[in-house]
C-alpha cells in the first residue's frame, strides 16, 4: 500500500509534533510513505516506480491513500483533496479539535464522498485514528509497539506450554502471547462492535 502524507510547512510545535505522531503511525504500518515533511518526499516500491516510469504516469496517481493535516490552511491541500476525489482514493483529513478546517469552508461535510474522513483530533487520540484509517482502508496488519509493562504471574504448566509452543523458535513466550490476545480480540464481536461505536464517538 502507498500513502501520500502532507503537512503544510509549519513552525508551530503542535503542528510538529503532530506530524511526527502521525508519521511514526505510518511507519508501523506495512506501507509505503510519501511525504512533503521529509527530505526524500517520494518513498514507493520498486514495482510501482518502474511502472510509472514506464507508463509515464505521475507517482501521485499511484498512491493508494491521502491523509493531511489541515489545520491551518493551505492552498496545496484543496489541490491535493480535488486529485483524491477525482481518483476516488480514500482520504483521512485530520485538523485539531477545537480548530475549524477552512477547505471545507464553502463545502458542507454531507457533499462529500464516503470514502473521504474528516477527523477531529487531539495529541492523545491522533496515532490511534491514522492506525484505523489504515486497518480499515487496506486491512493491512498494523506492528502496535507495546508500550505498557504488565506483571503477569503464571503456573509452572502454562510456562511450560509456551516453552512448548516457543521452542525452536525465533519467537518469544511475550510475543507468542501477544499474538494470541490480538487474534483473540479480532475475532471478538462484542471487542469490535466497541471499537467500531468508539471510532465514530472520536
Amino acid at each position: 500500500m502507498h500513502v501520500y502524507f502532507y503537512g503544510p510547512r509549519t513552525k508551530q510545535p503542535e503542528r510538529r509534533s503532530a506530524y511526527v505522531v502521525i508519521k511514526e503511525a505510518l511507519r508501523l504500518a506495512d506501507v509505503y510513505v510519501s511525504t512533503n515533511t521529509e527530505e526524500e518526499e517520494v518513498q514507493v516500491s520498486a514495482e510501482v516506480m518502474a511502472d510509472s516510469r514506464e507508463r509515464d504516469v505521475p507517482l501521485l496517481e499511484r498512491m493508494d491513500a491521502f491523509l493531511f493535516e489541515g489545520t491551518t490552511s493551505d492552498p496545496e491541500i484543496g489541490f491535493l483533496l480535488a486529485h483524491a476525489i477525482a481518483l476516488k482514493k480514500p482520504v483521512l483529513y485530520l485538523y485539531q479539535r477545537g480548530s475549524v478546517p477552512q477547505v471545507f469552508s464553502h463545502l458542507s461535510r454531507r457533499e462529500l464522498p464516503k470514502y473521504i474522513n474528516v477527523v477531529a483530533y487531539d495529541q492523545a487520540s491522533l496515532g490511534r485514528q491514522v492506525t484505523e484509517f489504515l486497518r480499515s482502508t487496506s486491512g493491512v496488519r498494523l506492528r502496535e509497539v507495546p508500550r505498557i509493562k504488565f506483571t503477569l504471574r503464571i503456573t509452572s504448566s502454562i510456562e511450560e506450554y509456551l516453552h512448548f509452543k516457543t521452542h525452536n523458535t525465533k519467537i518469544t513466550k511475550a510475543d507468542y502471547l501477544r499474538q494470541e490476545i490480538e487474534q483473540t480480540m479480532e475475532q471478538d464481536e462484542e471487542w469490535q462492535t466497541y471499537q467500531h461505536k468508539r471510532r465514530q464517538a472520536d
